[in-house]
């Protein structure tokens, strides 16, 4: 399972956590991205830039943490989205949902401004 998906959890600070997920995103291993999101901080980039895949929990995983993260007075923001997952994200009407940011960088340039 772990070999499908590869996940790197960076605290920038105190307030800002920088979670990067490549591989496959599924049913089997979203529960990974489950365990690095509950241990993020209120303010999280989540990194897409290696991801290849991700089924409908996968991007449900995203769809949580965004709602959590405002919930809490924090901000999840999802970055380095490719063109396939921008597809996923526009089909299911995530793209209007998800607070998408182009690169890693301005995400975490915003997340430390606030």
């Amino acid at each position: 399972m772990t070999e499908r998906l590869r996940i790197t959890e960076a605290e920038l600070d105190s307030r800002v956590t920088v979670v990067s997920v490549g591989g496959e995103l599924d049913m089997d291993t979203c529960p990974l991205l489950q365990a690095a999101l509950a241990r993020a901080r209120p303010r999280v980039a989540i990194d897409l830039g290696a991801l290849a895949s991700a089924d409908s929990y996968g991007l449900t995983v995203l769809l949580a943490m965004h709602h959590h993260a405002r919930a809490s007075g924090g901000l999840a923001l999802v970055c380095g989205v490719g063109d396939l997952m921008r597809a996923a994200f526009r089909q299911r009407g995530l793209d209007q949902v998800l607070d998408l940011r182009p690169t890693l960088a301005e995400a975490i340039a915003e997340l430390l401004a606030l």
